[in-house]
């Protein structure tokens, strides 16, 4: 029987040892010129992730409502996703704008449990219920206080209703870590 075009009799690592293959111009693959490969490098060293000191964490455009157009995370950084967080208590108050503020002190902690801080979240979703002017403003206000100078790329959804009766907001989000 063949495994990979090797024999089990093989030594185990010689199962998945790379098979060299001389490729040649017939066989269809393009010249580069200096330019093409110059380029070709460039893009290898940005898709490998070679560092250049660059910081864990870059975001593009921040606005004055507590979210950046974009934040760019570095290859060499390793993914938090922290799960949907809510804020409604048995024992109350479940206004919107306390579910909203246990909501991010939740997301903190879950964010400290896995070896993350604020400064470190790169994207967040926001689920809201009944959606409005007053909300969003109150969400701007959290988010410039939450993040502070560098905010996460933001994405906010309106929804008619979340996972149990009464829950009116959900956050959650990724970070990036050394």
């Amino acid at each position: 029987m063949k495994l990979f075009s090797s024999s089990l009799t093989e030594e185990p690592s010689d199962l998945f040892a790379p098979r060299r293959t001389k490729l040649t111009q017939k066989q269809g693959l393009p010249r580069m010129n200096k330019n093409t490969a110059l380029l070709a490098t460039l893009l290898a060293l940005v898709v490998t992730g070679c560092s250049t000191g660059n910081p864990l964490k870059r975001v593009v455009n921040p606005t004055q409502y507590g979210y950046s157009q974009a934040a760019v995370a570095s290859a060499d950084a390793t993914l938090v996703f922290a799960s949907g967080q809510v804020g409604q208590d048995a024992e109350g108050p479940n206004d919107f704008e306390s579910q909203v503020d246990r909501s991010f002190d939740a997301l903190a902690a879950t964010l400290e449990a896995a070896g993350a801080t604020t400064d470190q979240v790169v994207k967040i979703t926001l689920l809201i219920v009944d959606h409005d002017a007053e909300k969003l403003a109150y969400l701007v206000k959290k988010r410039r206080s939450f993040f502070g100078d560098t905010p996460p790329a933001s994405t906010l959804i309106p929804v008619p209703v979340l996972y149990a009766p009464g829950v009116l907001f959900e956050i959650d989000a990724i970070a990036v870590t050394p």
